[in-house]
C-alpha cells in the first residue's frame, strides 16, 4: 500500500484529485444552495434581478453584471463606473462571444477554466515548498477555503487574477524571469491589484543580489500605466480606473471610516456608528487575525511571500476606494495564505475540511444575497 501511495504521487495523477475534490465540493455545496435558493433562504439582498432562476446565476452575483456589460459594450467614452475593473476577463468574455458563445455562458466558461487550472499551479507550487503529501492537503484546504472557494470561481476577474498571480510565482521560481513578467503583467490587467507582485519579486532580485533583472519587474506596472493611458485618451481623466473608484465611496463607507478613525484614536463616541456593522468587524478582526498568523507561517516558507502578503493587506485595506464590505474577500486573491494550510493530523484535518465546508455555503449565500461582494 504504501509502494502503491509513493507511485502515485510521483505520476502526473496527482494533480488530478484535487481538481476532482474541488470540483465535487462545489457541486454539492452548490446543489444545496440551489435548492436553498429556490425555497427563498438568503441574507435580505436582492438576487436574480427579475431573471428566471437557473443554475449559471449562482455564479453571477454583484459585480458579474459590470463585466458582462463591459464584454457586451466595452468602456464608454467618458467616466463611468465600469472604468474601475479592469479589461483582460471582459475582453476575454468579450472574443468568446464574437466567437458565437453567450455572454453568461461565456463568463462563467472563463472563471471555471481558470479556476480548474489554478488548483494544479498552485499545487505545483507548494510542492515546491514541502513534500508533495503536504502540498495536496494545502491545496485542497486552500480552495475549500471561503473567500477563495467563492470567487475563484465566480464570474468575477478574480479566477484569471488567482491563475496569473500563481503563474507568475511559479515561473519565477523556475528563473523562467521573461515568462514571469509576462504573467504578471497579465495579472496586473485582470484586477489592479496585480501590480502588487512586484513586491516579492523585487525583494528575491535584491536580496539574492539579482540586480539586472529588476527590469522584469517594471512590466506589471507598464500594463497598468498602458492601459491607463489608454483610459485617459478615452476619457480625458488621469488614472480613471483610479477616479472610478469614488462611486463606491458613498457616504455611507464614509461614515464607516470616519467612525473606525475616531475609535482608533480613542474616541469612543463613535461606536453608535458602528454597532449596525458589528458582525462585518468581526468577520474583517477575524481575516486580519488569520492573515497575521498565515503571513507568520509563511515567513517560514519563504519570506518575500510572506512580505507580500502583509503588504497587500496593508496597501489594499487602506486604499480610499476599499469597500469595507468586501474586504473579506482580499485573501481570495492573496495566493500565499494557502501555503500554510497543511496538516499531518488526520482529526485537524477533517474538522476543517467540515468547517470550510459549511461556512463554503454561507458565503456562497451571502456572495448572492447580501455582502462580500
Amino acid at each position: 500500500m504504501r509502494h502503491i501511495g509513493r507511485g502515485f504521487t510521483a505520476s502526473r495523477k496527482r494533480f488530478i484529485v484535487p481538481v476532482l475534490g474541488i470540483g465535487l465540493a462545489h457541486f454539492v455545496v452548490g446543489l444545496a444552495l440551489y435548492y436553498s435558493l429556490q425555497a427563498g433562504m438568503s441574507f435580505g439582498g436582492p438576487f436574480l434581478e427579475g431573471h428566471a432562476f437557473g443554475w449559471i446565476y449562482m455564479f453571477s452575483g454583484w459585480d458579474s453584471s459590470y463585466y458582462r456589460a463591459i464584454a457586451m459594450n466595452w468602456y464608454p467614452a467618458k467616466l463611468d463606473p465600469v472604468w474601475a475593473y479592469s479589461p483582460l476577463y471582459p475582453a476575454t468574455v468579450r472574443l468568446l462571444n464574437f466567437l458565437g458563445l453567450n455572454i453568461r455562458l461565456g463568463a462563467f466558461s472563463v472563471a471555471a477554466v481558470c479556476g480548474f487550472a489554478s488548483i494544479m499551479v498552485f499545487q505545483a507550487i507548494a510542492e515546491h515548498y514541502m513534500v508533495r503529501t503536504q502540498a495536496l492537503l494545502a491545496t485542497v484546504l486552500y480552495f475549500l477555503f471561503p473567500p477563495v472557494f467563492v470567487f475563484s470561481f465566480v464570474s468575477y476577474s478574480d479566477p484569471m487574477f488567482i491563475l496569473f498571480a500563481l503563474l507568475t510565482w511559479h515561473f519565477h521560481l523556475k528563473r523562467s524571469d521573461l515568462k514571469a513578467s509576462a504573467t504578471a503583467g497579465l495579472c496586473a490587467l485582470s484586477r489592479p491589484e496585480g501590480f502588487l507582485l512586484v513586491i516579492p519579486l523585487l525583494y528575491d532580485y535584491v536580496s539574492q543580489r539579482q540586480f539586472k533583472r529588476i527590469s522584469y519587474a517594471f512590466v506589471p506596472l507598464s500594463a497598468v500605466a498602458g492601459w491607463e493611458l489608454y483610459g485617459y485618451a478615452q476619457t480625458g481623466v488621469w488614472l480613471p480606473s483610479l477616479v472610478a473608484g469614488k462611486y463606491w465611496n458613498t457616504p455611507e463607507a464614509q461614515a464607516v471610516r470616519l467612525a473606525l478613525q475616531q475609535l482608533v484614536m480613542g474616541n469612543l463616541s463613535s461606536v453608535g456608528v458602528l454597532l449596525p456593522y458589528r458582525w462585518l468587524i468581526v468577520a474583517i478582526v477575524a481575516i486580519l487575525g488569520i492573515a497575521l498568523f498565515l503571513a507568520w507561517r509563511d515567513w517560514k516558507i519563504d519570506e518575500a511571500l510572506s512580505i507580500y502578503l502583509l503588504a497587500s493587506m496593508m496597501i489594499l485595506g487602506s486604499m480610499p476606494s476599499a469597500v469595507y464590505r468586501s474586504f473579506p474577500r482580499i485573501l481570495s486573491i492573496i495566493f500565499p495564505v494557502g501555503l500554510p494550510m497543511h496538516t499531518r493530523k488526520l482529526n485537524v484535518l477533517v474538522a476543517l475540511t467540515l468547517i470550510f465546508l459549511m461556512l463554503d455555503y454561507v458565503a456562497w449565500l451571502a456572495f448572492l444575497t447580501d455582502g462580500f461582494y
